[in-house]
């Protein structure tokens, strides 16, 4: 049995939706089904009754739900003793990470991390900050990394560079806010609920704006949209500051904003061990210190 399809079908039961399950694992939805398929091809029996939503599981499904659980745990116990005994810098690193970092810090900080380690694979998932806390109290990743912080998680939270969050619009809106137009008639794209960035700044303009007009995925698609004229959006700075610098996006000034933050990294301590873990943790200290140093040049390869 391939363990990987074990846990993506484990991932499936928990969730009970197809979708839900591949933005949890990193996966597309296609993806998702075709190592369903597989693991069913295998096993010789349908696992889950697809004509129904949420997704139920057959009988076969229950029965590999309740001997495949403590299976994965073994496994997954197994893999975390190795790499706390292991003296070596390499391996799997399993980060999960909400889209500011994710899609816009964690890369630069991967890549001059692997240049240092070569044997480091690492395994980065982006979610939404609740997915995020979800993952590391779950133990599905070993560092994560958000514009928030929960304090009930018996987590640790260091501070991995500060940021802004601001409105953008067209150049075009951007000029009739500062020409006086009341920002409050503005179409809204926001992002979708368990955003970080969208829920502090709603909390920081209150009801100034109305309800939104488009609710995106992303934070590419959000200002995608707002460059095409289709209303205005809660970005961070870190994420527009190109697309501003280049005349595609505009700031538009509204009162309680900009909003600083910081990005934070967290971690179970207890799981922070091992030569790997301990080496990205100060890789991360050392970034963070020199203010968000960008990787150096060269080449992984």
């Amino acid at each position: 049995m391939n363990l990987k399809y074990l846990e993506t079908f484990l991932m499936l039961a928990e969730v009970r939706s197809f979708t839900e399950a591949g933005q949890r694992l990193g996966l597309t939805q296609s993806a998702v089904s075709l190592q369903l398929q597989k693991l069913e091809r295998d096993l010789g029996a349908r696992l889950v009754d697809r004509s129904r939503q949420p997704v139920t599981l057959t009988a076969a499904g229950e029965a590999l739900l309740r001997e495949g659980v403590p299976v994965a745990r073994d496994v997954k116990r197994a893999r975390e003793a190795v790499q706390a005994a292991s003296d070596e810098v390499a391996g799997a690193l399993t980060l999960v990470a909400s889209t500011i970092p994710g899609e816009y810090v964690l890369p630069g900080i991967l890549v001059s991390f692997c240049r240092t380690y070569p044997k480091v694979v690492p395994q980065m998932l982006v979610s939404d900050s609740a997915g995020v806390f979800s993952l590391l109290s779950s133990s599905g990743a070993t560092f994560g990394f958000a514009g928030s912080r929960r304090e009930d998680l018996g987590l640790t939270f260091e501070a991995l560079l500060e940021d802004e969050i601001v409105m953008v619009g067209s150049r075009e809106v951007a000029r009739g806010v500062a020409s006086g137009e009341d920002t409050s008639a503005l179409p809204l794209l926001a992002r979708e609920e368990g955003s970080g960035t969208q829920a502090m700044a709603a909390e920081a303009v209150g009801r100034s704006l109305s309800p939104p007009r488009m609710v995106l995925g992303s934070t590419q698609a959000l200002m995608e949209a707002v460059r095409l004229g289709a209303g205005v959006a809660f970005v961070s700075r870190s994420a527009a500051a190109r697309l501003i610098r280049q005349g595609e996006l505009a700031e538009v000034p509204v009162q309680g904003l900009p909003l600083r933050r910081t990005l934070w990294m967290a971690y179970d301590p207890a799981r922070a061990t091992g030569a790997l873990r301990t080496a990205f943790l100060e890789h991360v200290r050392r970034f963070s210190a020199g203010g968000g140093d960008p990787a150096p040049e060269g080449s992984l390869v």
